[in-house]
This record gives C-alpha cells, structure tokens and sequence, in this order.
C-alpha cells in the first residue's frame, strides 16, 4: 500500500465554497442596506471574482478613488476610463508547484477584482493619475468641467 495524495485541480475546495456563499448571503443581506460587501461572483472557470471596495470622493476639480487591490500586482491591473465611466480590473491566477513536486496542501488560490463606476461627470481620461501602494489603488480623474470652488459672495442689503 503506497501513501499517495491524490490531486484533482478540476474539484473544488468546500470550505471556500461555504466561505463565498456565505459572503454572498451577507452582502444581499445587507448591502442593500448600505452596509456589507458587495457580492463576489463565479467566473466560469471556477475562480471567484470579488468587487473592488472603493471610497470616491470629489475635490471640485478631480475625482479621487480609492480601492482596495490585495495581493494584485501593478502590471495585473487594467484601468479604462470613458466619458464619466471607470473601470477597473485585476487578476493575479494561482501559484502552481514546481515541475516534479507534488502539491499536498492547497489554500492560496487566484485573485480577481472587478469594479464598475459611473460617475456623475465626465473625465479627461488622458490626464487621469493612478498609483498602487500596499494593496490600495489610488487614481486622480480630473473632471471636464471642474466645478467652481465655492466663493463667498457678500450681497449688500438695500
């Protein structure tokens, strides 16, 4: 009798399985509430596709965006900006074991994030900005028409 571990890469693991619809459950749950994450979803390979938590915030004359990114190289992100819309995307696929090794344990899998934004303006896609530092995507997208920056106007009394 021989010890051999048997390895299927087409079998899914059941606790990530669990763990996704378990996340998926909590997000319709709640989100719609304005709290919880969005839902993760299945490609058809198998590998779970999670939505990029973003902050948006508006400086007058830009757009900032924040999203978290984790475990996503620079080179693997893919941000396209058109008119008001932004979309990002990021992949990073699974760690195989060497030629001739056999794989024993399994956690670490691929990576995906995907998030699409329509903002309430348009951008000037060329002068837009992005920056990745500790699994954070920065981007700066300057408005088209930056809104004026609101003055104090004293109006006389008559």
């Amino acid at each position: 009798m021989t010890n051999e571990v048997a390895t299927n890469d087409t079998l899914s693991d059941p606790w990530s399985d669990l763990d996704h619809a378990v996340l998926e459950l909590g997000s319709r749950l709640f989100e719609p509430l304005g709290f919880g994450d969005p839902a993760p979803t299945r490609r058809a390979d198998g590998a779970w596709f999670r939505p990029a938590r973003t902050d948006v915030t508006d400086t007058g004359a830009a757009y900032r965006i924040v999203a978290e990114v984790p475990g996503i190289p620079k080179d693997k992100l893919e941000i396209r900006v058109r008119g008001s819309t932004v979309e990002i995307r990021g992949e990073h696929a699974e760690a195989k074991p060497a030629d001739g090794t056999t794989l024993v344990h399994h956690e670490r899998s691929y990576q995906g994030c995907y998030r699409l934004l329509e903002l309430p303006e348009a951008l000037v896609a060329a002068d837009a900005k992005a920056k990745v530092e500790n699994g954070l995507l920065e981007l700066e997208l300057p408005k088209q028409h930056p809104t004026p920056s609101p003055a104090e106007v004293k109006v006389p009394v008559a």
